[in-house]
């Protein structure tokens, strides 16, 4: 059993924010179908790498979803997406704000036909507000929302950061609202809209950074990779790479003064609470600067253990060599149909007795369009065969 596994999702969706919402749900159970134009998913051709013909960023975030072409500039197209919508659950998009309304395919007109319709739109600003429409890409997003400003070395370049956290906060949020409005059509029958913006999405996880800003009315500062309230809480060189420490509180740094053979510190009034060393960090990060200098950084975390948190600087490929991603399965393997064994990063989501699933490798363009309209919708053979010639599917 899965949590979602009577639940159809009408995917509509593409590049990284829906289509991420898209297989959290088939991840849990759904059944997703994921609605292509003739010209296909921007991301297949976001590349390299490829494999199979497909690009590595499009399957990061469309598995478990059937996938099927239908041209919306064509009456039958049209006609087969108010035709799924009715027997959908969830219907997810992001096109510009207003677009699907010219097509009869907006929350209004779908409502009608299906009262109980889960409707989600992601987009850049919202469905709202001046900059409605807008459009939006996670970059200028980022650096629009203000995590750019506090992102980067105090003296260097703004920086966004390395993946599109705006579009996958976004797409997360979707889940939320899509599941709290499943759980609400359990008691009055009805679907609902949702509007999910990227740029919501980035202001809603300034979280104390914005709270800071909002109790002092002063603009934040980029700290790189120290912290505006908690010291040390940053990176340090050791003699052979780079490190975390992230000391939270005052019994930390007593354990941690010990290990570096500075208990005095501890002692210092001017560091002997956490307040205190946010006050005088340019005192106490160049006195720690120097030791940490003195061991590799296999000696430092040998050392340190679980007295506090530290850890070493990564690459992707070392975590994934890791043995704890493999004991937590976050590292997958699908079989594809031009690919053969298809590695992918495994779901966060860990359920005891409703555990995710993996049930379908990420579709080929049109690989299901058949599928689908005879078994859901009703076609016969005849008719596919007609809209196939006619181009209004793939």
């Amino acid at each position: 059993m899965q949590p979602l596994q009577n639940i159809r999702v009408l995917d509509l969706s593409r590049v990284l924010a829906g289509p991420y919402c898209t297989m959290v749900l088939g991840d849990l159970g759904a059944e997703v179908i994921k609605v292509e134009p003739p010209e296909g998913d921007e991301t297949r051709g976001w590349g390299p790498p490829f494999a199979g013909g497909e690009s590595a960023y499009y399957l990061c975030v469309n598995r478990n979803k059937r996938g099927m072409v239908v041209n919306l500039k064509t009456e039958e197209g049209k006609n087969i997406l108010r035709g799924l919508a009715m027997q959908s659950d969830v219907l997810v998009e992001n096109f510009r704000p207003g677009t699907l309304k010219k097509f009869g395919l907006d929350f209004e007109t779908l409502h009608t036909l299906n009262p109980g319709l889960v409707y989600c739109s992601i987009s850049g600003f919202g469905q709202t507000g001046s900059l409605r429409d807008k459009p939006g890409y996670d970059f200028m997003i980022q650096a629009m929302g203000g995590i750019m400003s506090i992102t980067g070395e105090p003296d260097g370049e703004p920086m966004k950061v390395g993946v599109a956290v705006a579009d996958l906060f976004a797409g997360q949020n979707a889940v939320i609202s899509i599941l709290a409005a499943l759980q609400a059509r359990t008691f009055t029958g009805d679907g609902q809209y949702i509007d999910i913006a990227l740029f919501d999405s980035e202001l809603g996880w300034l979280a104390n950074v914005a709270s800071n800003f909002l109790i002092l009315g002063k603009n934040p500062r980029r700290y790189g990779n120290a912290h505006a309230n908690i010291v040390p809480y940053q990176s340090f060189q050791a003699s052979d790479g780079w490190f975390v420490v992230a000391v939270g509180n005052d019994k930390q740094f007593e354990s941690f003064c010990k290990v570096i053979c500075k208990p005095e510190l501890s002692a210092d009034e001017r560091f002997f609470t956490n307040s205190a060393r946010v006050q005088n960090r340019e005192i106490l990060i160049p006195i720690l600067t120097p030791i940490f200098l003195q061991r590799s950084v296999n000696d430092w975390l040998s050392l340190i253990g679980d007295q506090f948190p530290c850890g070493p600087i990564n690459t992707v490929e070392q975590v994934f060599s890791m043995q704890h991603v493999k004991e937590r399965e976050m590292l997958v393997e699908m079989e594809h149909p031009t690919i053969g064994a298809l590695p992918l990063v495994g779901s966060p989501l860990k359920m005891g007795d409703t555990p995710v699933s993996y049930r379908l490798p990420p579709p080929l363009m049109g690989e299901h369009t058949k599928e689908i309209l005879t078994k859901v919708l009703g076609f016969s053979a005849e008719k596919v065969t007609s809209l196939t010639e006619s181009g209004c599917i793939k």
